[in-house]
């Protein structure tokens, strides 16, 4: 994939007002435009390249579909659309079809339909990060079918589980891999998915992601409106394809909630693309629901009593990657960036509801690192630190005092350096060394931080990329160490805030190694953070005279 895109990033040269994408966005673009239909997947037995026009050509249409400016390139509003919320099926179906799509139309069809007038359906497990009850959720998904019965004549019948035969649209909410072509990726990113009609077991079932937080009527803003997402998934369930009218529901980006469930119609896109498949409904009027109303809204369970962070003021208490994704915490609160460069959402996951076991008086975690040797996961806080294993807590809190520090110390970072294999502690200007693989503290230890040339006093926290590169932060900027080098990049320090949590550079730069931090917590840990900062350029190790004091044994260390 690196050949690939090393082939295609000098053939797009982009305007010279707008900057290169980087090898991260190139990835990701070629993956997305793969995964959505753009592009068609990589032949398993051939070493065939996609051509830099056919990539173009790929680009436009999507722009085209999804009302962008069609420059043909990964421009940063491209990019931003690639990264919203939207449902796992394709927008095109077959990529040979595409270029022969007649745009008069904007509704797609998938080929199949039901060939009957009464669809039985049921929902066979509900969501469990949801403050929604089970009548809700049914009441939800009754009236998003309705929706669809109300323009076709078509009728759905609920059933229950004794009976002998499956329903023809099984609805289930699962987290990650459930067992089918489309797993799911954690709050953000995709949301549902259905399949299309047919005589297969899974024709018509219908998939919502497990671990978002589903609503309807959230006045906040908080969540994800389950009536909304019903209505699209069952769209496809009809056999609907994507849409690329402004205002139909089956656009594949989600737009937020739509309306009152009782009340809501489809637009006319929408209607037409239905009565393609099962024809006009006639011309009397239809019947209303028979389910008692909805139940007024219950508030989403992440609605906090504490003000909710922001992201984009930076000074996190810890920085780490974890198992390819990328943890900030703040607080009581963390997000999680995807190896993709994309946020799982935009709003923070409560640290306790993730992390299971972890003591309830443990308010902040200062540091974070998942160990190499076992893939534990190790978070920091006071003098005391805790080991998962996934998610799970192993047994009760240890001192910090088993990986060298002094006793009741605590640390403001801690990251494993590749190059040597061993753990830095880090406390305001001074650092501890830990070798994982003898399980024990090196001697000689602290040592004065200032090894690092160029390196914020007192940072907040330290991470390494999956390339090996490292990162030193301090509010809301970073200084890059390339792989193997203990002296900064001349271009430090950089804003973290665009590269890695979707907002804007700041106003001012970053505050100067003398001042105190902005709030007096620690920071961080070895996050090996996909904070995969692809500038283009080479990265050749700089060994200082200095590198060997880290590299070496026990009298050089």
């Amino acid at each position: 994939m690196l050949r690939l895109l090393a082939l295609l990033l000098p053939l797009l040269p982009p305007p010279a007002c707008a900057p290169e994408p980087s090898e991260q966005d190139m990835s990701l673009g070629v993956d997305w435009l793969t995964r959505y239909g753009y592009l068609p997947p990589p032949h398993p037995a051939q070493a065939q390249l996609q051509s830099p026009a056919m990539l173009r050509d790929a680009i436009k249409v999507m722009q085209r579909f999804a009302q962008l400016p069609e420059t043909g390139l990964l421009d940063p509003l491209t990019m931003a659309t690639m990264r919203k919320r939207r449902c796992s099926l394709p927008d095109v179906l077959g990529v040979a079809g595409l270029v022969r799509r007649r745009r008069r139309r904007r509704y797609a069809l998938s080929g199949s339909m039901w060939k009957k007038r009464t669809l039985t359906w049921r929902v066979q497990s509900f969501p469990q990060s949801s403050s929604l009850k089970q009548d809700t959720v049914r009441s939800l998904m009754h009236y998003a079918l309705t929706v669809w019965g109300i323009e076709s004549g078509l009728k759905f019948q609920e059933v229950d589980s004794q009976g002998l035969t499956e329903p023809d649209i099984l609805i289930d909410f699962a987290r990650a891999y459930h067992q089918d072509s489309y797993p799911f990726d954690g709050q953000g990113g995709t949301l549902a998915h259905a399949f299309f009609p047919g005589e297969h077991s899974i024709s018509g079932d219908t998939h919502f992601d497990d671990e978002e937080i589903w609503t309807y009527e959230s006045k906040d803003g908080v969540g994800t409106d389950l009536f909304a997402v019903a209505v699209h998934e069952f769209g496809h369930a009809l056999g609907l394809g994507h849409s690329s009218a402004p205002d139909s529901i089956m656009r594949p980006f989600y737009q937020g909630p739509v309306a009152d469930p009782t009340k809501y119609r489809l637009s006319q896109d929408d209607r037409e693309g239905l009565q393609q498949l099962y024809g006009k409904v006639p011309q009397t009027p239809h019947v209303e629901p028979t389910r008692k109303p909805l139940p007024p809204p219950f508030p989403p369970p992440d609605s906090p009593s504490l003000p909710v962070p922001d992201r984009c003021d930076g000074n996190f208490d810890a920085i780490a990657n974890i198992r390819g994704e990328t943890f900030f915490f703040k607080g009581p609160w963390f997000w999680r960036l995807q190896p993709s460069g994309q946020l799982v959402s935009p709003r923070p996951a409560r640290l306790h509801r993730f992390w299971e076991g972890l003591p309830a008086q443990v308010k902040v975690i200062q540091a974070a690192y998942s160990r190499h040797r076992d893939g534990r996961i190790l978070l920091f806080s006071g003098s005391q630190f805790w080991v998962f294993q996934d998610r799970q807590l192993e047994g009760a809190a240890r001192p910090l005092a088993e990986l060298g520090l002094p006793p009741g110390e605590e640390v403001d970072a801690v990251f494993s350096w590749p190059l040597n294999g061993k753990t830095y502690l880090v406390r305001g200007q001074r650092y501890w060394r830990y070798d994982e693989a003898a399980a024990r503290p090196d001697p000689g230890y602290p040592r004065d931080l200032s090894l690092w040339e160029g390196a914020p006093q007192a940072p907040d926290d330290v991470t390494v990329s999956n390339t090996g590169d490292t990162y030193f932060i301090k509010g809301t900027h970073y200084w890059k160490f390339p792989k193997g080098s203990v002296k900064a990049e001349p271009d430090s320090p950089q804003p973290m805030g665009p590269q890695w949590l979707d907002c804007p550079a700041p106003s001012s730069g970053p505050r100067s190694p003398k001042d105190p931090k902005v709030t007096p917590k620690p920071g961080t840990c070895d996050c090996q953070c996909e904070i995969n900062q692809a500038r283009g350029q080479p990265m050749v190790p700089l060994l200082l005279p200095l590198l060997p004091l880290l590299v070496g044994g026990v009298a050089s260390s």
